[in-house]
């Protein structure tokens, strides 16, 4: 979309932005499950971020943008780059991320490292990023350029799940879960199976043919010390990436297990994992009723005005079309892993009888 066309606040920023780069204005370019974005930026740093995160989606930008982003860098914020109005309301606070809601604006504040402008209707977002911030890729790509993409998406009709994806013989099988839940242990155990990948911490939602359909987001899987220890396979990586923020390396799957990611699959199980201190791995069904209120909680900035009443009728299909189930994951990980197969293979009795009764 021309310049000219964007909202003047959008356009203000973007020509600031284009006055104070400094260096060459670089383009990156992504089709994700066929929505593109382009990404200009006057930074190398911020260019090599982006295209870790969306690696399994660029293109040759050739075609029109969906969605554009421009993130620039300066020596310091100060109040005229990306300011967030004094009436704009708080959507969501985790502590170094702020998103305020002010009209058809969105505004994200990450402490005095960035701010970004997003304009929903015309799917543009404009920021600026302190240079002192620029050792992490991390933080740039997951707290400084994602959210608000994540909301640009959501109006293109994309929505990100909180969730590991599997995949096996065509069906999904998805893990919503908060960080530490366990979700990617559950991943590596199930691709080493020989299930697909579609992630192990977000995928994709999207209404196809009356059904949910879960696409795949093939970030690199972040372990801590302990899922290193469990598993043998991991001495082979060769190209693990430190993230000091969150204590955890990172590293591509596919340097494992060449060919396991999985491109897009319909749901048929929802399974609520959670790590219990515990020997012996249980498997308890739930309501579909009580698997949307959770499922709701892990719909990234659920709560956006603007896509609020589709995001719930999203969320509601996938709980009426999956089987729905807790999962109380013990220490025992060959039960773990026998439970999960049984789980996914349609042997629910089967499952719950190896394992007993959930023990303290």
């Amino acid at each position: 979309m021309p310049l000219s066309n964007q909202s003047s606040a959008v356009a203000e920023l973007v020509r600031l932005g284009q006055q104070t780069a400094s260096g060459k204005l670089l383009t990156e370019a992504f089709n994700v499950h066929g929505v593109r974005t382009r990404l200009v930026t006057d930074s190398n740093v911020v260019a090599r971020a982006a295209a870790g995160l969306l690696r399994a989606f660029r293109e040759d930008g050739k075609a029109e943008p969906d969605i554009e982003a421009h993130l620039y860098t300066v020596a310091a914020l100060d109040g005229g780059m990306a300011p967030v109005p004094g009436d704009a309301i708080m959507l969501y606070d985790w502590g170094m991320v702020k998103i305020y809601h002010s009209g058809t604006h969105r505004h994200l504040v990450v402490e005095d490292r960035a701010r970004v402008m997003a304009d929903l209707g015309n799917r543009r977002a404009v920021g600026f990023m302190a240079r002192s911030s620029l050792d992490s890729d991390w933080l740039i790509s997951h707290l400084v350029f994602y959210p608000l993409w994540g909301q640009l998406l959501k109006e293109e009709g994309l929505y990100p799940f909180h969730a590991a994806g599997l995949a096996r013989s065509g069906a999904a099988f998805l893990f919503p879960g908060a960080s530490g839940s366990g979700k990617s242990t559950l991943s590596l155990h199930l691709v080493r199976s020989g299930y697909g990948l579609l992630s192990d911490d977000t995928v994709f939602l999207r209404e196809s043919g009356g059904q949910v359909e879960a696409l795949s987001f093939p970030e690199e899987i972040n372990v801590t010390d302990e899922t290193v220890e469990l598993f043998p396979d991991l001495a082979r990586v060769e190209n693990f990436t430190v993230n000091e923020l969150r204590q955890k390396s990172s590293f591509s799957i596919e340097e494992l297990y060449p060919g396991c990611v999985t491109g897009s699959s319909v749901p048929a199980m929802l399974v609520f994992p959670q790590i219990e201190d515990v020997e012996a791995t249980v498997v308890q069904p739930m309501s579909r009723t009580e698997a949307l209120a959770l499922s709701m909680r892990y719909g990234f900035f659920f709560m956006d005005p603007s896509t609020t009443g589709r995001h719930f009728e999203i969320l509601s299909q996938l709980a009426k079309q999956a089987q729905c189930y807790r999962l109380y994951s013990g220490r025992d990980q060959q039960d773990l892993e026998r439970v999960v197969d049984k789980l996914l293979g349609g042997e629910m009795e089967a499952a719950n009888q190896s394992s007993g009764e959930r023990k303290e």
